[in-house]
């Protein structure tokens, strides 16, 4: 398989039937959400921090043969199948493409997209080829690793201001949104802060030391339930509160930021802490990487 490539529900876009064309787009970079706001007597705007990012797109542009999987000629009726199996790949619409970017063998970046337009195939009927653009768009913006993985620590009733590394999530270029925390052990009004946004939730309520928080960012719910049997759980998502910018709308943006000035290095941080925690009581966030 060439590099860099894409593939789109498992299925490689570089193959003996079809293959990416020079020039296809590699992934864009998002733009922020433009926000004005002018006041009399100031020149210029306000600047307004915290922006979100807008949707990206992304072109495909196949070229498409008349090879079947084992590279064996078809003539038209070749290249006609593999188009059938182009609109078919592409015209799923009960769910998001799973679109896959491979860097190389090891590094892969994957969205979540959905086709917007595509354009009629220009057909070569005598030498049975065609050409084939499709433009995706990427609704959650933000690439993830492929990964899920768990970081743990011990949860502090004194955090340091300079929060923990989340050595997990090291390298992400994007903010993640979606993890998943959970507090294990006895613990009173748990607190967990992004250091790099300020932004992060705070719990009113306590933990036994035979009991665990889980707290999904994405759902933005919470439960509580018995370290012996986690499938028991009851809602406490009432006691859950947003602090810090944005906290109307999320509970949680795990931010990288870049360490001593170093493009190529970047950590998160988080501040975890309660009023009160066992010694054994630990933090765990369960995420994948995230990347523009």
């Amino acid at each position: 398989m060439p590099f860099p490539t894409y593939s789109v529900d498992g299925v490689a876009l570089d193959s003996p039937g079809w293959h990416l064309a020079p020039g296809t787009q590699l992934r864009p970079l998002p733009a922020v959400r433009s926000v004005e706001v002018r006041l009399p007597g100031r020149a210029g705007d306000v600047p307004v921090l915290g922006l979100d990012h807008e949707a990206t797109s992304l072109g495909l542009t196949l070229n498409v043969t008349d090879r079947d999987n084992q590279g064996r000629r078809g003539g038209f009726p070749g290249l006609e199948r593999n188009l059938e199996a182009l609109a078919g790949l592409f015209g799923t619409r009960h769910r998001l493409l799973d679109l896959r970017y491979h860097v190389d063998a090891r590094t892969t970046r994957r969205a979540d997209a959905e086709v917007i337009s595509s354009a009629e195939p220009e057909v070569d009927v005598a030498s049975a080829r065609a050409r084939l653009t499709v433009l995706v768009r990427i609704p959650g913006v933000y690439w993830r690793g492929t990964d899920l993985s768990t970081w743990q620590a011990r949860l502090l009733t004194d955090p340091p201001e300079e929060g923990t590394v989340v050595s997990w999530l090291s390298g992400s270029t994007a903010p993640v949104t979606d993890a998943r925390v959970e507090i294990r052990g006895r613990a009173d009004h748990p607190a967990v802060v992004d250091v790099a946004t300020g932004g992060g939730f705070t719990w009113a309520g306590s933990l036994s030391p035979n009991q665990g928080l889980a707290v999904d960012c994405a759902a933005m719910r919470a439960h509580r339930f018995p370290l012996d049997s986690p499938g028991e759980h009851e809602d406490v998502t009432g006691l859950v509160s947003g602090i810090g910018p944005g906290s109307a709308s999320r509970w949680l943006h795990l931010t990288p930021a870049p360490v001593r000035a170093n493009p190529h290095q970047r950590h998160v941080r988080v501040r975890a802490g309660a009023v009160s925690a066992g010694e054994a009581t630990e933090i765990r966030i369960s995420a994948r990487r995230s990347f523009l």
